[in-house]
């Protein structure tokens, strides 16, 4: 791991930090929350974000006292054996989910469709077996509508095929009448950059600069959006402090070149790149490799990216200025 670092973290490291001799001592070392290790099951749980797909048992799930919390099921595996909202996981596997980091128990439910995990939960003090097969979810992370000649693209996460989502929303939205679009990434905590590079492209003319990034062991790199758009249709980005990373980027991008407004409350500030490499045992290094700016060069960790219109309630006013007319 320390060849991995002195070869791909985004800062030069002293030979300090690069001698330490165990895992967590040598991240914590670098003093950067982005950084970390992963096990095999933390990982199964971040590649669910990013590729689009997984293979589990259908359920969403917060952590709880004593496990984690069903706050949902959709049709899948856990529905069909009767697992209902307001259940709490208490073990996967025979491994208490009380003992374990959320993403850690959340990883251990995930798995190769296929596959069989069991579970015990508790329901109005009784406690339940279920064993499960696991099956294949595609994430949906865009989600269009209409509000009168307003067309709403709400997009979740930037994971695979979120550029291709978002284009076709577009094009349904203009189709169906949209006469202006709003781009709805509050609470979106980012993605791939190659998604977020393809969806800023949708809105701005091909050769525009969407981000630059440097580091260490990656040379000054202009991002450019790609040709093939764009659409001029009036547009407004909703933003707020869940706003973060390739959400940034798009926000970031769109307003240094004038081509959107954004509204909503200051996003997260997360101005660093981050890629996640395998290792042999099936765990996984998440490193930071680059920092980046917006078209502008503004480093948006200090402060995030600034709305032009400020409003807690961000959708309700772009709706009323775009459907007044008016550029908000």
């Amino acid at each position: 791991m320390s060849a991995q670092l002195a070869a791909r973290y985004y800062r030069r490291l002293p030979a300090a930090v690069l001698a330490e001799r165990t895992v967590p001592a040598l991240i914590a070392s670098l003093h950067d929350r982005y950084t970390t290790y992963l096990t095999p099951a933390e990982f199964r749980a971040a590649r669910r974000a990013y590729v689009g797909g997984y293979g589990g048992i259908g359920v969403l799930v917060l952590p709880a006292s004593g496990g984690l919390l069903v706050r949902r099921t959709v049709d899948g595996p856990a529905r069909i054996a009767g697992i209902k909202p307001g259940d709490t996981i208490l073990a996967v596997d025979g491994a208490s989910t009380a003992a374990l980091p959320f993403h850690e128990a959340l990883g251990r439910i995930l798995g190769r469709p296929g596959s069989r995990v069991s579970l015990r939960v508790r329901r109005d003090g009784r406690t339940l077996e279920f064993a499960l097969v696991r099956r294949h979810f595609r994430l949906r992370p865009v989600h269009a509508r209409l509000a009168g000649h307003v067309g709403v693209i709400r997009l979740s996460a930037f994971s695979q095929g979120a550029a291709r989502q978002t284009t076709a929303a577009v094009r349904q939205l203009t189709r169906r009448g949209a006469t202006a679009l709003v781009l709805d990434l509050r609470g979106d905590p980012g993605g791939l950059l190659g998604e977020a590079v393809g969806v800023a492209s949708l809105f701005l003319r091909g050769g525009e600069s969407v981000v630059s990034l440097a580091g260490a062991h990656w040379p000054l790199k202009i991002v450019y959006a790609r040709r093939g758009g764009p659409t001029v249709i009036p547009l407004d980005v909703l933003v707020d402090g869940g706003s973060a990373s390739a959400s940034e980027v798009v926000a970031g991008a769109l307003k240094d070149h004038g081509r959107a407004t954004i509204v909503g409350e200051p996003t997260f500030g997360k101005s660093l790149v981050q890629e996640i490499d395998r290792l042999p045992s099936g765990a996984a290094l998440k490193l930071t490799v680059a920092r980046y700016l917006t078209p502008a060069g503004v480093d948006i960790s200090r402060g995030g990216v600034q709305p032009d219109v400020r409003s807690r309630h961000a959708l309700a006013a772009a709706i009323r200025l775009l459907s007044a007319g008016r550029r908000s």
